[in-house]
């Protein structure tokens, strides 16, 4: 696990490898107001869609975590399994009725054409 410290905030990631088929990372990061977890997929050439990216996430803003901290936030997380962590997350501020965001993105790269 790396921890980058970009002005004052967070950034942690709890998973990021490669394999044949895709680069995969999963990140804890935090800004002024926010915290968000977000899972990425990035395919390799000839594998799945390639140029096409995803972005599972979960945002969620500061003053809504109820006293819930950047540090226990990663713990919880990364304690699950890997399959199961965002859907935990999610599971976890809808019982503590905490708001957020969540949504998959997707976009193209044509440099990865």
């Amino acid at each position: 696990m790396q921890q980058l410290n970009l002005f004052d905030y967070r950034s942690e990631s709890l998973e990021d490898f490669e394999n044949q088929i895709a680069w995969y990372c999963d990140q804890l990061k935090e800004t002024e107001d926010t915290l968000s977890y977000s899972e990425i997929i990035v395919p390799h050439k000839g594998k799945a869609i390639c140029g096409m990216e995803y972005e599972e996430y979960v945002d969620v803003k500061k003053d809504h975590l109820q006293g819930l901290t950047y540090d226990q936030i990663f713990t919880y997380i990364k304690d699950a399994k890997k399959e199961d962590r965002i859907e935990k997350y999610k599971a976890l501020l809808k019982f503590r009725n905490i708001p957020f965001e969540a949504d998959l993105f997707t976009w193209h790269n044509k440099n990865l054409n």
